[in-house]
């Protein structure tokens, strides 16, 4: 048995400003729908491997960033131990929903 993969190469001309950002717009809803976490959503961190200690007090945070098709790392926001709100890049697959 033998199984191909193929991919297809698609060549589209994006002329106006419009034809652009609806192009932008619907990766965006593409990679928003694929990932693991969403924008917003409550997370609690697993493991804490490469977080400083000062930092996501609490081991939760607020998803701001999660695109895991270009990144192994989600951007969330949180708190450090002097009690300010700080953005971090924890590792996606550290995290679950809280």
């Amino acid at each position: 048995m033998l199984t191909l993969r193929q991919t297809k190469v698609e060549e589209t001309t994006l002329d106006t400003p419009e034809a652009i950002a609806d192009h932008v717009h619907a990766e965006f809803e593409r990679r928003q729908v694929a990932a693991p976490f969403k924008l917003g959503d409550r997370v609690r961190v697993t493991n804490r491997t490469g977080i400083p200690g000062a930092f996501m007090v609490g081991d939760v945070g607020t998803v701001m960033l999660c695109d895991p098709e270009f990144s192994p790392l989600t951007t969330l926001m949180g708190v450090n131990d002097q009690g300010m709100t700080i953005q971090f890049p924890v590792q996606t697959a550290n995290l679950t929903l809280a």
